[in-house]
């Protein structure tokens, strides 16, 4: 009596403990009946007939690396590489179905997933160029996502990220390219070191002109004020004369005695000045002081004056 009641406790404690399933986090429990889908089970504790079977689904992000190659408009082979981040669109009944019975397995649901990527990407590499390939921007990633996003829809997944993150090319394409880009960075230096060298002949210039201009303004400064300079020194020699001659006709003196005077005091600074190391001759004739005279005189006399006035007092 004792072991019967022993078995109908343990048999009812296991009827009470077998229906109820634990899903973890992150998960989702899909419920079949005779391999008929039934319902979903959340994550957390749920109850479950004994009759019924569960298989898990993970609703956590998912990332495959995939690497493949694709043929460009102008025959280039073109190594692509790039990252698929997908997830279960959401916990939603039909979805989750979907995604749990549109496969047969995982490993046929990745093939299909990789070969509808890597279709998208040749049909758009094969309307492309190389040279276009290079600077393949984020709206292509886009159109690439959008296409590939709706036949995943059917299968009740959604994309969360794509990313193509290294293209490479054959050895000969990147050989040309590479002399290809070192050529327009010459072509850039080239540009740029003329740019240079224009500014700096134009600067050149524009200091050699400036200079120009400043020296001729100074020499013609300098010419004025050495102008203004000398015709001063003539007003004070003709003044200093005009005075020396009045002073000597006031004393009664023959004011041509200052002719002669200049004419001497001229000889003497050339002879005391000269550097050339000439010989000054000298006409010693009595009348010779008197011929000089009269010719100074004759030099120095104003056409304006009188002829009656033959001095140098009078020319003065």
């Amino acid at each position: 009596m004792n072991t019967f009641i022993v078995c109908i406790i343990f048999i009812s404690i296991a009827l009470f403990f077998l229906p109820f399933r634990t899903v973890k986090e992150g998960n989702v429990a899909v419920v079949t009946l005779f391999g008929r889908y039934r319902r979903v089970l959340k994550p957390g504790l749920n109850w479950l007939w004994p009759w019924e079977f569960t298989t898990m689904l993970s609703m956590q992000s998912q990332v495959v690396d995939m690497e493949f190659h694709a043929i460009t408009k102008d025959q280039a082979n073109v190594e692509f590489n790039c990252t698929l981040l997908f997830e279960v669109a959401n916990i939603e009944n039909d979805t989750v179905r979907r995604a749990m019975f549109s496969f047969a397995n995982t490993t046929a649901f990745m093939l299909s997933m990789r070969r509808l990527v890597e279709d998208e990407t040749r049909s758009y590499a094969a309307g492309k160029r190389q040279a276009e390939l290079i600077g393949m921007s984020q709206e292509v990633v886009t159109l690439i996502r959008q296409n590939v996003e709706v036949r995943l829809a059917e299968w009740g997944y959604r994309i969360i990220e794509l990313r193509y993150h290294n293209l490479s090319f054959d050895k000969q394409v990147m050989d040309s390219m590479t002399r290809v880009v070192a050529a327009i960075n010459e072509r850039e230096a080239a540009e740029h070191e003329g740019q240079a060298l224009l500014i700096r002949k134009t600067k050149n210039a524009e200091a050699n002109g400036a200079f120009i201009a400043i020296n001729a303004e100074a020499e013609r400064v300098a010419l004025k004020l050495r102008g203004q300079g000398l015709a001063e020194f003539r007003r004070e020699v003709a003044s200093g004369v005009h005075d020396a001659v009045e002073e000597l006709t006031s004393a009664g003196v023959d004011p041509n005695y200052l002719l002669f005077f200049m004419y001497t005091e001229s000889l003497k600074h050339i002879a005391e000045n000269s550097k050339a190391g000439s010989t000054i001759f000298v006409n010693t004739h009595p009348s010779m002081p008197k011929d000089i005279m009269e010719n100074m005189a004759t030099f120095y006399r104003n056409t304006g004056v009188s002829q009656e006035s033959t001095t140098v007092g009078g020319v003065i």
